[in-house]
């Protein structure tokens, strides 16, 4: 009986193992200085590891990233700024690279100064030139932070100096910085370890910038450069303690790796040896395989060669996703484990290179999106393509494909196991019921033997 019980237990556990399951993909846990700690693939935005990703902290100077990236979008390059007086008022000990009143500099170099010596005056005049006033441009980053889906994040001002109302999370700053890291310009700059500016207008000499980075650039701790390292931006107040965003690429992987509340580089635990561990663990457990082959088979095969099949074949699908497009996955565990779910959106605007977005591929492992793409509509190269079938009718059917729920074979399989589960307890509790009826029965027939085996003793 014992036994029987231990069985049903197990199937009982698994069965709700089986339900509850999920689990995030997660580097497995490690001692680090920083409060909380994020892990992302730039090209998918898959999380790989976090601790207490979604806690408020102050940001410091890693809000910087946000101040150039927003600059970048909406400047050109060659533009110049003109500082003014109020763009150098500072508190005491802000990173700057004494610019004076009235000194003129171009974008670019304003980047520079911005992202390698955290200088608070360039983010300042930057703000000014762009959008009238920091506090207009502290508004467009506030704007563009819940764009990129921030859901922890308050600007008060544009360098990251304490304020009780700027904070953010590790999470949204991960955002952030993977956005930013997609803009060329700010991949370029942010990776760049020495950049002169020439002398200007108020100063013969220019202005010499080195990357405040220790693992890009050797500097006071030259042990922890990290030969993956293409780029990062550095934060410190006392309040807000040391954070610090880092880029590095290896196998394929390009990864941003978020601490912050982090202990000093002078300490054995801190900022740098959080995130050379955070990096080495993540190259070393995950793999990242390109998607675009399987996902434009996917797309093509269920999406588009339906009764459309005719007019086209592999060659000429006006179907398309990003070329690099791929997911994170632990090493051992194949593609194939994965579920794929595409959306399609027939009412959709957007452009990208003369392509419509008219959709999106994602793909999940463990319950968790770990890669996908948006999926591109090019007008087909068929001359005749757009009068031989209706788009639109096209359109609605691949919505409805799309949209219709797939089968559920995992819910299918849980509740087979439930099946069991109860036909088992069935099958004992009558078991049970049987063995208690006979054994009830025996003890009547032995207490009505007992007692006519007494009465013929008396006689």
């Amino acid at each position: 009986m014992n036994k029987i019980k231990r069985y049903l237990s197990g199937l009982a556990f698994f069965a709700l193992a089986v339900i509850f399951s999920g689990g995030g993909i997660q580097a497995k846990a490690m001692k680090l200085s920083a409060e909380s700690a994020v892990v992302m693939d730039v090209q998918s935005g898959a999380i790989l590891y976090q601790k207490n990703m979604d806690k408020q902290e102050y940001p410091a100077s890693i809000t910087k990233v946000m101040t150039a990236m927003l600059a970048i979008e909406n400047s050109s390059l060659d533009e110049v700024v003109t500082y003014s007086a109020k763009a150098l008022q500072l508190e005491s000990g802000a990173s700057n690279i004494q610019l004076k009143k009235g000194e003129k500099i171009t974008m670019e170099e304003s980047l520079y100064a911005i992202l390698l010596m955290s200088a608070n005056e360039a983010c300042n005049g930057v703000a000014e030139h762009i959008a009238g006033s920091t506090d207009n441009y502290v508004k467009m980053m506030n704007n563009r932070a819940k764009e990129l889906g921030c859901t922890g994040t308050h600007f008060a001002n544009t360098n990251g100096l304490w304020q009780q109302d700027h904070y953010t999370t590790a999470h949204d700053m991960a955002l952030i910085a993977r956005a930013a890291y997609k803009n060329p310009t700010f991949a370029k700059i942010t990776g760049t370890k020495r950049y002169n500016i020439p002398k200007t207008n108020k100063s013969k000499t220019g202005h010499a910038l080195h990357n405040h980075h220790q693992m890009l650039l050797a500097g006071t701790h030259p042990q922890y450069v990290y030969e993956y390292c293409v780029g990062g931006k550095t934060g410190y107040t006392s309040k807000c303690r040391y954070t610090l965003i880092t880029y590095a690429k290896k196998n394929g992987m390009t990864l941003v790796s978020v601490v912050m509340r982090a202990d000093s580089p002078w300490d054995t635990n801190n900022e740098y040896t959080d995130t050379i561990k955070l990096l080495n663990t993540t190259f070393e457990k995950y793999k990242r395989y390109n998607i675009q082959n399987d996902a434009v088979k996917e797309i093509n095969n269920n999406y588009l060669f339906t009764k459309f099949s005719p007019f086209f074949n592999s060659n000429n699908s006006p179907l398309t996703i990003d070329s690099d497009a791929g997911v994170m996955l632990p090493k051992g565990v194949d593609i194939s484990k994965t579920q794929k779910k595409i959306t399609m959106d027939e009412k959709s605007s957007k452009m990208v290179d003369g392509k419509k977005v008219i959709g999106h591929i994602s793909y999940t492992y463990n319950r968790k999106e770990i890669g996908g793409s948006d999926i591109y509509y090019a007008k087909p190269a068929v001359a005749s393509l757009n009068d031989s079938i209706d788009m639109a009718d096209w359109f609605t059917e691949a919505v409805q494909t799309a949209n219709k729920e797939p089968f559920q074979w995992k819910r299918l399989a849980v509740i087979l196991i439930l099946v069991v589960v109860i036909l088992i307890v069935v099958i004992y509790i009558i078991h049970r019921m049987r063995a208690e009826r006979e054994q009830r029965e025996r003890r009547k027939r032995y207490r009505r033997t007992r007692k006519t085996y007494k009465k013929n003793r008396r006689y």
